[in-house]
């Protein structure tokens, strides 16, 4: 099968050490009655693997919608009964069956046509009557297909069924993953939760994944999840567990609440130096929200006409005090400095007043594009010309790679949407705020908690983690703390900032980070955020799978 079908399909076969570790943890029973189905068999790793664990041909069955992969796993497995049909069309039928195993296709909301989601939202209204139909449709709306994908697989099991899914890490913190998780859990409960740190298990795919178990069992509020990260390749881990009880073998075990799915994330990603720093800070740390005020930068609509370079803006003579100097992407020149200066941005951005009566060039420019006003991205907006903007000094970078900078200005600019605002609240010093972002504690929580789960190997925050993300309170400083913390921005900001690896060993960080949190273990927290980078780098799609 082409790349192409694949992707619209969203198959992504999976290996044979991934297969028998997430069978191990379904508990797959040998007895004569025991019923397997596989939703989206794909190729038939998962049934194959089934037969590995003793079971019988006759009790398992296999469902995919594409009759070439069928037709292969009919070749592969000709005793199984293999059926072509999309499994939003199967209903439950009977007691339901014992086990559902497999790797659900990733399709993402945006990808799916309307009459495919209607179906999909009326095999889940059918499925769970007693769950509110509405927030189902918003899960489908939202939500990669894996999402409904689940929904409609729990339904096919038995009570105390188990199911287990390899699935994309964004099932436990995409925009739709609490919504997800609050319908699964009034049915379900989850009991497992395993990843690889560092590997990749799909290569070609641009996503991290995780294998889930869970039972058809209703979630108690004392049920606790096993999150567990392997510290040997999946190929040694699967010759080693046999079941759940195995794991402590080959994993670091964490016990997270199973009602609380939103602990689920960081509990999956984070080292054990960042609890261990965020004890020892304890009210030293609050949520960024609690400083400042954090916003989306600007999506202007129309790039072309509202950002231009300095040498265009000049070539198009628009009024001086029009032109707002902006911050771009990370990666443009300059961006390695945490201090801006706005007369060397490379951008400026065109920020019109309703009224153009008294800038003849701007009201000519904007004559002269006029047609933007019919642009879909511009007609709701009341002028069109004039650009929603909230300047501010402080911006915290939306996406990492190996390198944390989150930029300051001394005076107020335009953010595009690659970064966001962040207007300190009345009693935070801004300074003091770009320091306490600017250090190695920001860094750790930020590659601990933030979402991994393309496979990229870029670490992104939306505005909304970002709110919660802890940092140090500058507020609890006394005067002479302030004054050193300070001291050592000001070194600090005035350099291109390296990667982790290089900035552990900079006095300037050494300097602001005993400033800000004095008697912090800062070897631990710098060697944990370079292997946390590292791992997260290897698992990049562009990096080789162990496989």
């Amino acid at each position: 099968m082409n790349l192409s079908q694949r992707h619209q399909l969203g198959q992504w076969f999976t290996p044979a050490p991934v297969v028998d570790l997430a069978l191990a943890l379904a508990r797959l029973c040998a007895s004569d009655t025991a019923r397997i189905v596989d939703p989206a068999c794909g190729d038939g790793a998962f049934l194959a693997g089934a037969l590995r664990t003793g079971l019988r041909a006759a009790q398992l069955t296999g469902i995919d919608v594409d009759p070439a992969a069928v037709g292969a796993c009919r070749d592969r497995l000709p005793e199984v009964d293999i059926r072509v049909g999309d499994v939003f069309s199967v209903a439950p039928a009977g007691p339901g069956f014992d086990a559902v195993i497999g790797n659900p296709p990733y399709v993402r909301a945006e990808r799916l046509g309307a009459a495919h989601k209607r179906r999909v939202r009326a095999r889940l209204a059918a499925d769970w009557p007693e769950l509110p139909a509405a927030e189902l449709a918003r899960v489908v709306g939202r939500g990669d297909l894996a999402a409904a994908f689940l929904l409609h697989s729990l339904r096919l099991l038995r009570p105390g069924g188990r199911l287990v899914f390899v699935l994309s890490s964004a099932i436990l913190d995409a925009g739709y993953a609490a919504q997800t998780w609050a319908l699964i859990n009034r049915v379900a409960r989850a009991v497992t939760i395993v990843d690889a740190p560092a590997e990749r298990w799909f290569a070609d795919a641009a996503v991290n994944t995780i294998i889930v178990a869970l039972e058809r069992i209703p979630a108690d509020p004392t049920d606790r999840v096993t999150i567990a990260r392997l510290r040997q390749p999946t190929a040694t881990a699967a010759q080693t567990v046999r079941g759940p009880e195995q794991l402590a073998q080959v994993a670091e075990l964490r016990q997270v609440a199973a009602s609380q799915p939103g602990a689920w994330p960081a509990a999956l990603r984070a080292s054990p130096a960042w609890f261990e720093l965020a004890e020892a800070a304890g009210e030293r740390l609050v949520p960024l929200s609690d400083l400042a005020e954090l916003r989306r930068g600007v999506t202007s609509g129309a790039n072309s006409f509202f950002y231009m370079t300095r040498d265009v803006a000049a070539e198009r003579r628009l009024e001086q005090e029009l032109l707002m100097p902006m911050v771009r992407s990370p990666r443009a020149r300059g961006a390695q400095r945490i201090v801006i200066d706005p007369a060397r941005t490379s951008h400026v951005a065109l920020v019109c007043p309703e009224d153009l009566t008294r800038y003849p060039r701007a009201r000519a420019y904007v004559g002269d594009h006029a047609a933007l006003a019919h642009r879909p991205t511009l007609r709701n907006r009341r002028p069109w010309w004039r650009l929603p903007c909230h300047p501010a000094r402080l911006f915290l970078t939306k996406a990492y790679a190996a390198r944390f900078v989150q930029r300051f200005s001394p005076q107020p600019l335009l953010a595009d949407q690659r970064v966001y605002s962040v207007s300190p609240r009345a009693g935070v010093a801004p300074a003091l705020l770009a320091a306490a972002l600017n250090s190695t504690f920001t860094a750790l929580a930020l590659e601990s908690l933030g979402r991994a789960s393309m496979g990229e190997g870029a670490l992104e925050w939306t505005v909304a983690d970002a709110a919660n993300l802890p940092v140090v309170d500058v507020r609890s400083l006394d005067a002479a703390a302030a004054a050193r913390v300070a001291e050592a921005f000001t070194r600090l900001s005035g350099r291109a900032i390296g990667d982790v690896t290089a900035e552990r060993a900079e006095p300037d960080r050494h300097a602001l980070d005993t400033a800000l949190l004095p008697g912090a273990a800062l070897a631990a927290v710098h060697d944990a955020l370079i292997e946390a980078v590292r791992q997260r780098s290897a698992r990049s799609a562009r990096s080789a799978s162990y496989l």
